[in-house]
């Protein structure tokens, strides 16, 4: 019943989707954009016909092409890097958290439009990296990796700036250039690595990419999510999520993640969301706060994916064992039972947690095991 549910055998998938990004609260503005008046964008005529161009057209033709598919995706990166340097800190737009009509978002778009250019460029951005990964014969590598040893662009900087903002971000901003640069180097990844992808049912030849480019990226992402893990806020906490979610994928990012004191933070703040579903559930039966259901399942998601790294690391299995935190995290959940889907993920890792040896990575000699 678990595995209808889940792929609970292997967090490394062949196969994979893009998580899904929520849209814009001001979405309804994008097709209103004009480039022309944006100078501080710094946009030449060619890229600003480039967007153009691509609005006209489906995604598909956009990037049928890998050297058109990396010019779009180059312009797009640019667009985040200038908006994010020129936004103000207390744009319009950064103060949504809900979606706006049309008329309200037109409005915004005059107060505040390097805001809405900048959730642009970022919806866009992942919906090319979805696409990509979707089975186009154009790669997430051969757009955002280049030259014969395929090394990352220097362009992934501007969606760490808008992470690095803080405060001074937007939660739509920092969720989505998060997500897209997760997406962006875990394929860099070994255990990510096929020799080819099958495409219209043929096999394409994998354009190789360099992990080392990718490594210390990571490492920045893997300590924004573990920073945002370590705040008491739900709010703060959902906006890491589909970025540590796509992170999970690969083995090299979960050792990164624990590495990180990941394991530690993610079952405080599972054994914290579920004392607040407990007593939610205590005060009013009949509701229970979906998006804190929600969050609460892909958390446990995150720790069950986690098992996976504990019969081949040592400090792995150390982090689950320490103060017995994660073990009763996951009991806790089990003992609330806020849906079933949680409990069965929470089951799941248990089972792991139990059933793990320490064959292949004993640690060091007189460690329990």
């Amino acid at each position: 019943e678990v595995t209808a549910l889940l792929d609970l055998s292997s967090p490394n998938r062949n196969t994979k989707m893009a998580p899904p990004l929520p849209p814009s609260p001001v979405a309804l503005a994008f097709p209103h954009i004009q480039w022309d008046p944006l100078g501080s964008l710094r946009l030449t005529a060619q890229e600003t016909a480039l967007l153009r161009m691509a609005e006209t057209n489906p995604i598909e033709y956009t990037l049928a092409d890998s050297r058109d598919a990396s010019m779009y995706a180059r312009v797009l990166l640019k667009v985040v890097a200038e908006a994010s340097a020129a936004a103000s800190p207390s744009g319009e737009v950064a103060k949504l958290t809900e979606p706006v009509d049309e008329a309200t978002a037109m409005g915004i778009l005059d107060a505040d439009p390097i805001g809405v250019v900048t959730h642009y460029a970022i919806s866009k951005l992942h919906s090319i990296i979805a696409h990509l990964m979707e089975g186009s014969a154009v790669t997430v590598a051969s757009v955002f990796y280049v030259g014969k040893e395929g090394i990352l662009v220097d362009q992934w900087k501007a969606l760490l700036r808008v992470l690095n903002k803080g405060g001074k971000g937007d939660a739509f901003a920092q969720t989505g250039a998060s997500l897209c640069l997760a997406l962006i180097l875990v394929t860099a990844c070994p255990s990510q690595q096929s020799s080819a992808k099958i495409v219209d049912g043929k096999p394409v030849k994998a354009r190789p990419t360099s992990y080392a480019s990718a490594v210390e990226p990571l490492e920045a992402l893997t300590t924004w999510i573990v920073s945002q893990l370590k705040s008491s806020s739900g709010t703060t906490v959902a906006l890491a999520i589909p970025a540590m979610t796509a992170t999970m994928t690969a083995t090299e990012a979960r050792a990164m993640f624990a590495s990180s004191g990941g394991v530690k933070y993610l079952s405080r703040q599972l054994r914290s969301g579920g004392r607040k579903q407990s007593a939610k559930k205590n005060v009013e039966q009949s509701k229970t706060g979906s998006a804190s259901v929600q969050q609460l399942y892909e958390l446990t998601f995150c720790l069950w994916t986690m098992t996976y790294e504990l019969n081949s690391s040592y400090s792995i299995r150390a982090d689950f064992a320490k103060d017995g935190l994660a073990v009763g995290a996951l009991t806790d959940l089990i003992t609330i039972a806020p849906r079933e889907k949680v409990v069965r993920v929470a089951l799941s890792a248990l089972r792991n947690l139990a059933t793990c040896t320490s064959d292949v990575d004993p640690g060091p000699a007189g460690a329990p095991r």
